[in-house]
């Protein structure tokens, strides 16, 4: 969108009573400056400082969900209202070619390449971080269709101390950082200080849903999933002021996953 600002000068005279008129003093109105830079958001260069113009993250698990997300459209939704640029969008559904396809990529890394974006039944929002998982360098995670298996696999590991790339916390422990996992379920942070046996089936049953980190700032974690709302979508979810995930609603938040491996 083209844009031409006038080009004449706006000034403003502000005179006491007890000066005469050829001395007022000119003062450049601020409110010209606020709208050169809301015209400059149609395409200037102020539009990169935040919303769908940001810059693709450094963290290689991060940029690798960004990417994605990016593939399929950009599909947004904000929890708690409008945050920095980002409002509620849709994006390509999962049924549509050569994304469907795509998802059966996500699908190949669990072993199960002949499922894809219209197969009925299949869930592929776990798919999708093991595919990602991969991508980025962490050949070291457990790569599974569930959410539930992987992060089972993963407390497993850190409690047996076999593994440090991955570590769990409870939500109110941890301020999460782009390319890690933040996950909800069912039973929320139950598993904490449950015993071993217990905390793997309470992890393994009741995991519902995962995203990758791909940003924090601006009071938001921006997160992105797989198979939420037909396609690839970014979630924002607010923070406090310590960068811990703060009561959302639709979620209960079990644990957040610590990604060291890359």
């Amino acid at each position: 969108m083209n844009l031409r600002l006038p080009s004449g000068d706006v000034r403003v005279c502000w005179q006491p009573a007890d000066l005469p008129s050829s001395r007022c003093i000119g003062l450049w109105l601020p409110a010209i400056l606020l709208l050169a830079l809301t015209l400059a958001g149609c395409g200037g260069s102020a539009s990169r400082s935040y919303g769908y113009a940001d810059n693709p993250p450094a963290d290689p698990t991060a940029l690798v969900a960004w990417r994605e997300w990016t593939r399929f459209g950009r599909s947004t939704v904000v929890y708690g209202g409008h945050a920095g640029g980002y409002v509620n969008r849709a994006g390509v559904s999962e049924h549509s070619e050569p994304l469907s396809s795509r998802v059966g990529d996500y699908w190949g890394s669990c072993g199960h390449p002949e499922w894809n974006g219209n197969t009925r039944g299949r869930p592929w929002s776990g798919a999708f971080v093991s595919w990602v998982m991969r991508q980025s360098g962490a050949g070291s995670f457990p790569v599974a269709g569930r959410h539930g298996q992987y992060l089972a696999a993963l407390y497993d590991r850190e409690f047996r101390g076999r593994s440090t790339a991955f570590l769990l916390h409870a939500p109110d422990e941890y301020s999460p950082k782009p390319g890690d996992l933040v996950c909800d379920g069912t039973a929320g942070p139950s598993w904490r200080h449950a015993s071993p046996a217990m905390a793997h089936r309470r992890i393994d049953n009741t995991a519902r849903h995962c995203d990758v980190v791909t940003d924090v700032r601006g009071g938001y974690i921006q997160a992105v999933g797989g198979n939420v709302k037909s396609s690839v979508t970014m979630s924002l979810y607010p923070i406090d002021r310590r960068g811990r995930l703060a009561p959302t609603p639709g979620k209960l938040w079990m644990l957040v996953v610590e990604n060291r491996a890359t």
